[in-house]
């Protein structure tokens, strides 16, 4: 009886050892814009400062913005194109307890204006950074921004990937950024 006993315990350690494969990404394969801050924000959001610049005083500088894969690397390069989005915010009244009761949206004001605040995205010079290159799942894409001397507003511009022939875009809110621009 105890020998039967051992040869139990020996086949069960047995059985619960065998190895188990990971399981590979059964998704589609898509374009987010990666952030590792996601935990405390409802949406990816980042902030440029000109006085932070290499030169405060360039009427150029660039922003760059991470750019990540979700599935599978390719062996092709992918096209990647951006536009600009009216940048929109919340208000939320909470009930004494600390409940969601209602929210309100609003045009957040002073939105950054194409050629005026930053360089077009369709703009020849920039159409050699806009792809994800090929085996890659991350990489940085410029947004070049153009100082305006007669404003003294912080700015808001919000960018949306889109999809393009080589490109999906992935889940909503990770498909949007924020730039504040101060």
């Amino acid at each position: 009886m105890k020998t039967l006993l051992h040869i139990a315990i020996i086949a069960c350690v047995a059985c619960a050892c065998q190895e188990q494969k990971p399981q590979g990404y059964t998704g589609n394969n898509t374009i987010i814009f990666y952030t590792d801050n996601l935990e405390d924000e409802d949406q990816i959001t980042q902030t440029f400062y000109w006085a932070a610049a290499l030169n405060p005083d360039s009427e150029y500088d660039t922003c760059w913005v991470d750019v990540a894969t979700v599935g599978d690397a390719v062996d092709y390069d992918r096209e990647l194109k951006i536009v600009q989005d009216t940048a929109i915010g919340w208000n939320y009244l909470y009930d004494l307890v600390g409940n969601l009761v209602d929210s309100t949206s609003y045009i957040i004001p002073n939105q950054a204006v194409e050629g005026r605040h930053y360089v077009p995205f369709d703009d020849e010079g920039l159409q050699r950074f806009m792809v994800m290159p090929a085996n890659t799942y991350r990489t940085q894409i410029p947004i070049v921004m153009r100082r305006d001397p007669d404003n003294n507003h912080t700015l808001t511009l919000e960018i949306r990937l889109v999809d393009t022939p080589t490109a999906k875009i992935g889940e909503s809110r990770l498909s949007t950024c924020q730039i504040t621009i101060e």
